[in-house]
């Protein structure tokens, strides 16, 4: 038999939507987690069920309904609704991603002491699935917006592309795009996964999910991901 010891405090005080899957509620929708960095906790939208469920959804894409092309603070702070499209929000990212036992295929500012005054840079790991990696390209780059430009080109890339993301000079992905559902005649700057369906095909359905690379089990379950 296999004995796992959790924190007293798990299932009343969520890290991310893998301890709400394990404090045994599984159903989708919206919960409040409370990650180490983030004490006071925040509401977020939890998958439970695409390949074993516990995922914490940080951006959706689904219909067009919600401007992506903001500023600098929109995109710290989050916008949207956490149940239709929505940007969860760099600083609570950061608080996901920065959780010790978390596995994420990246995280943001994991290094950094003041996340915000180093640009929430993000850092890729490893990739794995069948789109093709388009975002390792990204690893090491801090994030631009309209109004803070913050990518190794002599332009703005978030102004160029009408997005806001970890652009280098300037990108292989660009899922804060516009929304522009299917082919565009306008180059690389709709919803964009470059690998997958090259530069002016906006997809028509996004969704940034993460989760420990071991969920949190309870008690004499197996361990999975």
């Amino acid at each position: 038999m296999r004995t796992q010891v959790r924190d007293e405090d798990t299932a009343d005080r969520p890290r991310d939507c893998s301890d709400v899957m394990a404090s045994g509620r599984t159903q989708d929708g919206v919960y409040s987690v409370f990650p180490t960095h983030d004490p006071v906790g925040f509401m977020v939208y939890c998958d439970m069920t695409t390949d074993g469920g516990g995922w914490t959804v940080i951006q959706r894409r689904e219909d067009g309904s919600v401007n992506f092309f903001r500023g600098w603070a929109a995109y710290r702070d989050g916008f949207g609704k956490t149940t239709e499209e929505h940007w969860l929000g760099l600083q609570r990212i950061y608080s996901l991603t920065s959780i010790c036992s978390l596995r994420a295929d990246f995280s943001v500012g994991r290094d950094s002491v003041n996340p915000e005054e180093d640009g929430y840079p993000l850092t890729v790991d490893q990739y794995s699935g069948t789109a093709g990696d388009s975002l390792l390209k990204h690893s090491g780059m801090q994030f631009t917006t309209k109004d803070r430009d913050l990518d190794q080109s002599e332009n703005n890339c978030a102004v160029y592309y009408q997005g806001a993301w970890w652009y280098r000079n300037c990108h292989t992905s660009n899922l804060n795009g516009q929304y522009l559902s299917g082919r565009h005649a306008s180059y690389a700057d709709g919803v964009e996964w470059s690998s997958w369906t090259g530069w002016q095909y906006s997809l028509r359905f996004t969704e940034m999910k993460i989760r420990p690379k071991t969920k949190p089990a309870n008690l004499d379950s197996p361990e999975s991901d």
